[in-house]
């Protein structure tokens, strides 16, 4: 057979993974199944620049996504370029991690990763990449693409990188009430508009992590809609939370400057938190909300008193 029937014949293999999940488990076995690859870069800034400024800037990891993107395209089949099915054999890392994928009409799958920014000095930037699941078969090339993308495309010098295979996440016990501390801005989003913070809070991330479980080769057997009605008979209090705006540049509107917008602080949860606890700990290694790619919605889970 020609190598061009053989090319025809090649479907999109990542997405007929993702859409034939291996597995059918609980939402409360999630955590402990739930595979990530860490990579995490130390680099130097440029002189005249302070790591905590951009560490704190909302639109840092954006870039450095961008940054990484721009990489992995150099490595890329022409195909996957033009956002079809890469033919390749396994696919290139642009096709498997960057191209739109789609299960149902209109709702696209969340890409298999997250960028977290942080400054261990005033020099120094710590940029950590995390990958979900088999997309960690991509973990060399994404590797190679975020040192070189930050040096290239961000003007930072790697120092260090370590990379890290966890298997699993730990479910600590459920608490009264619990604080989600965002690192980054939260961006609830609904029909175009922000959303306010409240029960949209847990549906978006029960949506996010039920697709994401995919590149686990899992499915959970939750039922979705009465975690939604749960989610309605607990307390939310966001007076912790302030907004936050700010600019990105988009790459698919040929670089036109999009204005974005967020929330920023600690919000408590009280109530029975135990239907939803293990959507609340998957959340700190997925982000929360629209934009996580983005390196949005990131958070640590707190404990203790609101008004303490």
């Amino acid at each position: 057979m020609g190598s061009g029937a053989a090319r025809e014949q090649r479907g999109d293999s990542v997405g007929e993974r993702l859409a034939h999940p291996a597995h059918l488990i609980p939402l409360a076995d999630l955590p402990a199944r739930w595979l990530h690859h860490r990579v995490r870069v130390v680099a130097a800034v440029p002189a005249g620049v302070a790591a905590p400024a951009l560490a704190a800037d909302p639109g840092m990891p954006g870039r450095v996504r961008g940054a990484w993107g721009r990489r992995l395209m150099e490595t890329a089949s022409g195909e996957a370029l033009a956002g079809q099915p890469c033919p390749w054999v396994p696919p290139c890392a642009y096709d498997a991690l960057f191209r739109e994928r789609r299960l149902l009409p209109g709702l696209e799958m969340p890409k298999p990763f997250v960028f977290a920014v942080d400054a261990p000095g005033p020099r120094l930037l710590a940029v950590t990449m995390t990958l979900f699941g088999f997309s960690g078969h991509w973990l060399d090339a994404g590797t190679e693409a975020l040192v070189a993308g930050l040096r290239g495309g961000l003007g930072l010098e790697p120092l260090d990188r370590t990379v890290e295979r966890i298997g699993g996440i730990p479910l600590p016990p459920v608490p009264p009430r619990a604080g989600l501390e965002f690192h980054t801005p939260l961006s609830l989003r609904r029909e175009g508009r922000m959303a306010p913070v409240g029960p949209t809070l847990l549906s978006s991330l029960g949506n996010r992590v039920s697709a994401l479980s995919r590149w686990q080769d899992a499915r959970s057997d939750a039922d979705w809609l009465g975690l939604k009605q749960h989610a309605a008979t607990l307390d939310f209090d966001a007076g912790g939370m302030a907004p936050v705006r700010w600019q990105r540049a988009s790459a698919r509107q040929g670089g036109r400057t999009v204005p974005m917008e967020g929330l920023a602080g600690t919000l408590w949860i009280a109530g029975d938190l135990a239907p939803v606890w293990p959507l609340l700990v998957l959340g700190t290694t997925t982000h929360a909300g629209s934009h996580a790619a983005l390196g949005l919605g990131r958070y640590r889970l707190t404990g203790g008193n609101p008004d303490g």
